[in-house]
């Protein structure tokens, strides 16, 4: 799914010009990697226009604080230490099944965990110092002291990889959830830590006031004792971090998405504290932020605002101001469910929900069809059942060039409005199957010309995606796996 980001926690400008700057003038990383939103568990009936609108807004933020560091570039700061942004990545609408089996906290998406005891092989990509890796790579195995689950770190030459780190400024702290890291090439990162944001400020700071220079800062200043003394970190936030970020990389959720758990201000002041830090439109923070979970993620268990997977919230956040601290540490909650999660006594959790993993994802093959008169599209990948019995759907929309579904009223080739062919499949348990591997054509998603909307010669993208509809736990429509093509031109 990619859970929201929250609201700096002091002046929101004044922490932007700042982090900013620093950033430029270190030159830690002047590559800014356009983040295009995960189509998470969206349901085939409601309108799906948040892709473009995270381009869209990623870009036109990345712009509007790059042109204020520049403008503000000369200015003195008189805090000692680095802004701490949070986590930024986006929930959507996943899920975990309801039980009652453990005692507190479990928000989290049992439709993406791994599978039990698995080895997930973790790499580092191009950037960062081996004192940086390592640090992470030690945080990242707190999770395996309670679950039955291993992060084994592999060179950075290894071809293929579960999870892939980049190390760098400009990016945020985010990670895909869970097994939603195979939606991503194996050239594209799934979880991003942004180590600006680690930089120990108190000591660089201690370093000026050695040497007889006294608050308010110069950013100039700063910078040059950060290139004369590196790799001096904020190591408390850089273990939080890890240890939250890596949740997620396990299926864990926010635990402020607990239903009922916190009243958010749903005002201007906090609207706009969303669309400043993070470029978001109203639409988008009432997805990403104020759309909770519903029972059946909550893993029937008891709100945890001690977790490290919960935000830390102000009273003015919220209406009835109530307020959470920072969580530097694994809860007791935590713990608990990720041991349930992932058992150490036995094979498979009592949690285990119907899915489906969709892995060396290839290609997805679009021809002209001449003789049906139509799109036939020839996915390419490997799938995996597990015990559980779910129905399944690969499904085929249609986008315009700027990634909005196409509209239609045609009464079969329409998947919630959007023009779309697809196939529904019972799979069987515990089954594996290759899709048009080897030459072979066994899986066809066609699309007559004669049922697509009205084009007027405009080129079209196919979006590609897999849903699982679990219907003994009355979850439907549970998104597995997502891809989509190059802008394509279509015979009139």
């Amino acid at each position: 799914m990619q859970v929201e980001s929250h609201p700096l926690r002091k002046n929101t400008k004044a922490l932007l010009i700042y982090s900013k700057a620093f950033l430029l003038l270190v030159k830690l990383n002047n590559q800014v990697t356009r983040i295009k939103y995960r189509a998470k568990g969206i349901s085939r009936k409601r309108k799906d226009y948040y892709i473009e609108h995270e381009k869209k807004s990623s870009i036109m933020k990345r712009i509007v604080i790059l042109a204020i560091g520049l403008i503000c570039f000369g200015k003195s700061v008189s805090a000692q230490k680095f802004p701490r942004p949070n986590c930024t990545t986006t929930v959507g609408d996943a899920m975990l099944k309801e039980v009652d089996t453990t005692k507190a906290r479990g928000v989290s998406d049992n439709y993406h965990t791994w599978e039990n005891g698995q080895v997930l092989l973790v790499k580092f990509m191009p950037g960062g110092s081996k004192i940086m890796k390592d640090k992470v790579a030690l945080y990242a195995k707190e999770w395996e002291k309670y679950a039955n689950i291993t992060f084994k770190f592999v060179p950075d030459t290894t071809r293929f990889t579960n999870i892939r780190i980049k190390l760098g400024a400009g990016l945020g702290h985010n990670s895909a959830v869970g097994t939603e890291a195979n939606f991503r090439t194996q050239s594209t990162q799934t979880i991003n830590f942004d180590t600006l944001f680690f930089t120990d400020g108190d000591y660089y700071a201690g370093k000026l006031q050695k040497k007889g220079v006294r608050p308010p800062y110069n950013l100039s200043q700063l910078v040059s004792e950060v290139k004369a003394d590196p790799n001096h970190w904020n190591i408390p936030e850089l273990k939080r971090v890890v240890i939250h970020e890596f949740g997620h990389s396990l299926g864990l959720l926010h635990e402020q998405s607990y239903p009922g758990a916190v009243k958010w201000k749903k005002t201007d002041s906090v609207y706009n504290y969303y669309q400043e830090t993070q470029g978001w439109s109203k639409e988008q923070v009432d997805f990403n932020v104020f759309e909770v979970a519903n029972q059946f993620y909550t893993n029937g268990t008891t709100y945890d605002p001690r977790s490290i997977m919960h935000y830390s919230i102000n009273p003015w956040e919220t209406t009835n101001g109530y307020s959470v601290k920072q969580n530097d540490e694994l809860s007791a909650g935590d713990k608990t469910i990720i041991a349930a999660l992932y058992p150490k006594d036995k094979k498979e959790s009592s949690l285990i929900v119907p899915k489906v993993d969709i892995t060396n994802f290839t290609k997805l093959t679009v021809i002209n069809n001449t003789i049906k008169k139509g799109l036939s599209i020839y996915p390419v990948f490997d799938l995996k059942t597990n015990s559980k019995l779910g129905k399944v759907f690969f499904v085929a929309r249609l986008t315009n060039e700027e990634g909005y579904y196409l509209e239609t009223d045609n009464q079969y080739y329409n998947w919630g409005g959007t023009a779309a062919t697809y196939l529904k499949m019972n799979l069987l348990p515990n089954i594996k199957v290759s899709y048009n591997k080897a030459n072979q054509k066994n899986l066809e998603l066609f699309f007559p010309y004669s049922k697509m909307p009205e084009l007027n010669g405009k080129k079209i993208m196919i979006v590609f995606a897999v849903y699982l509809d679990d219907e003994s736990n009355g979850q439907m429509d549970k998104l597995m796996y997502f891809s989509m093509t190059n802008p394509l031109s279509i015979p009139k």
